[in-house]
């Protein structure tokens, strides 16, 4: 199994007290050409994802639709699994009964990826080991109940120098 996470583009203005107001908050210009950049490298790493899942959050959706333009064959779904008011553990407990043999990608905010990824690699997820910036991906290969191993943790600021 193959799990990719990525994390949101960049997005206007800021994180606000007004949650209706967060969730509609959409991606910036300059997130969205970042984005389109990144994808087109990752698409020469990754040539096959089978599902993208994406949180319900304007600006994730934005980031998988954007996503899922490299990545056509894909089932493109929207989970209420990563939306940040969610609790992380139930994302894990959702990979736990994906099929072993796919490729899937999750959209999402931090830091609940995190949370998510410090689990599946038996980490405490309650300690800070890693955040993934805006943009950022990170894949993890492995089974459930076995493990998984982290293939590659990419920020946007490699891939910006890599890109431009």
């Amino acid at each position: 199994m193959k799990l990719v996470f990525i994390r949101h583009g960049l997005a206007e203005g800021h994180f606000s007290q007004d949650q209706y107001a967060d969730f509609e908050r959409a991606l910036t210009v300059e997130g969205i050409k970042r984005l389109e950049k990144t994808f087109k490298l990752f698409k020469k790493f990754e040539q096959k994802i089978d599902v993208i899942f994406t949180s319900p959050l304007a600006r994730a959706i934005q980031s998988a639709e954007i996503f899922w333009g490299f990545n056509q064959d894909a089932d493109l779904e929207l989970m209420s699994d990563l939306d940040i008011l969610d609790d992380p553990r139930h994302l894990v407990e959702y990979i736990s009964f994906l099929p072993a043999d796919g490729c899937y990608a999750f959209v999402g905010h931090d830091p609940h990826l995190t949370t998510v990824i410090a689990s599946l690699l038996s980490l405490h997820p309650e300690h800070d080991f890693m955040t993934i910036k805006k943009g950022g991906i990170c894949v993890l290969e492995g089974k459930m109940w076995e493990g998984f191993n982290l293939e590659l943790l990419v920020s946007p600021k490699f891939l910006k120098a890599v890109t431009d």
